[in-house]
């Protein structure tokens, strides 16, 4: 059904900077994981010290795929086919081997696999990614309240939809009210919600404003006001929220409640050029760990409004956008610079097959 969707005009479908690969947590000391994003198959393993290194998947050798069954040796990875080890640091051959089927030691010494810059932070595993193969000229911040705090949960979604669109979404002012405007227990689907039950009782209003950062080209910022009304008239709840967007695919949200402060870390990776896997991380001081546990709930129920939208949706290069929605044409003039001379763009091509 994604190959009958209209696509439209689509920007480049891999973005400049850093992307999350994995949970923090999801990997132990001397373990290896395959993941592939970005159309890169990548080995992410953990040393015995501690620290992660990532190297292209292959082995230069025979092309055995060394996150399938390769081991951990101390700050290396083996290939789990012919025994060849590669330093995480730099991805060179390290070892000597002496048999007949093998190649000499000059030919392993000169032996290497690609070694990509990683960075790990606020429980996420992130690996640099850039088409013109330059080095990072930014780093995700390292937040000492999430180091601090309790982590309450995540959640995971993989959408159909440009890269672009899940953070272009903050800055599209104009849709909070209508699809974001009915209450969370509503359901999924805004259509749902609004003819619901919970939608008579009460209702969210929002107002946003999202702003370039002068200073720093990578990042942005989005502030949300948020008040929960019942009976359309009478305030139980409000909260302030300032979403730091941070490179193409980090986005940290911070609440601050009636109850206390809370954090959300979100990251989007391209998995393939048009799905992106979508985590949130939430995070709290202790005293507030059930209503973070409930805040994460109704946070995955509006997403997932968001999410039958992109899974749907055809990307206009030249919307139609009014006055209100000036910030969604800013937001995309800002995202344009993550784009380089050599980034992947998609291609739709319809094959025939003669028999």
């Amino acid at each position: 059904m994604m190959s009958l969707r209209k696509k439209g005009a689509l920007p480049p479908v891999y973005p400049n900077g850093w992307f999350a690969l994995l949970d923090s947590d999801q990997i132990n000391i001397q373990q290896v994981k395959y993941v592939t994003a970005m159309g890169e198959n990548f080995a992410v393993f953990r040393s015995s010290n501690g620290n992660i290194n990532i190297l292209d998947a292959y082995c230069p050798h025979l092309g055995a795929n060394m996150a399938i069954g390769g081991v951990v040796r101390g700050n290396n990875l083996q290939c789990p086919f012919h025994g060849w080890k590669f330093d995480g640091t730099d991805g060179k051959c390290v070892n000597k081997i002496q048999q007949n089927d093998c190649p000499d030691d000059t030919i392993l010494t000169k032996t290497s696999v690609k070694k990509w810059e990683s960075f790990e932070a606020n429980g996420f595993i992130f690996v640099w990614y850039h088409s013109e193969n330059e080095k990072p000229s930014w780093y995700p911040p390292r937040d000492e309240m999430i180091s601090n705090w309790t982590y309450r949960g995540r959640s995971e979604h993989y959408v159909n939809a440009h890269v672009q669109d899940i953070p272009e979404n903050g800055a599209d002012v104009a849709h909070l009210s209508v699809l974001h405007g009915d209450m969370a227990l509503g359901g999924q689907y805004a259509a749902q919600a609004n003819t619901s039950l919970w939608n008579i009782l009460g209702n969210h209003k929002w107002k946003a404003e999202w702003k370039a950062d002068k200073d720093q080209w990578h990042l942005s910022k989005l502030k949300l006001e948020h008040k929960l009304k019942v009976f359309k008239n009478f305030v139980i709840f409000q909260m302030n929220v300032t979403a730091d967007q941070i490179g193409p695919g980090l986005v940290i949200l911070n609440f601050k409640t009636s109850f206390g402060p809370m954090k959300l870390v979100q990251t989007v990776t391209p998995v393939e050029p048009l799905i992106q896997k979508v985590v949130h991380r939430v995070y709290c001081p202790i005293y507030l760990s059930l209503y973070a546990s409930i805040l994460l709930f109704m946070e995955s129920v509006m997403f997932e409004r968001d999410v039958v939208i992109w899974n749907h949706k055809k990307y206009i290069e030249k919307p139609l956008a009014s006055k209100q929605e000036s910030t969604l044409l800013a937001h995309r003039k800002w995202y344009k610079q993550f784009y380089s001379a050599n980034s992947p763009t998609f291609s739709f091509r319809k094959e025939t097959i003669d028999w």
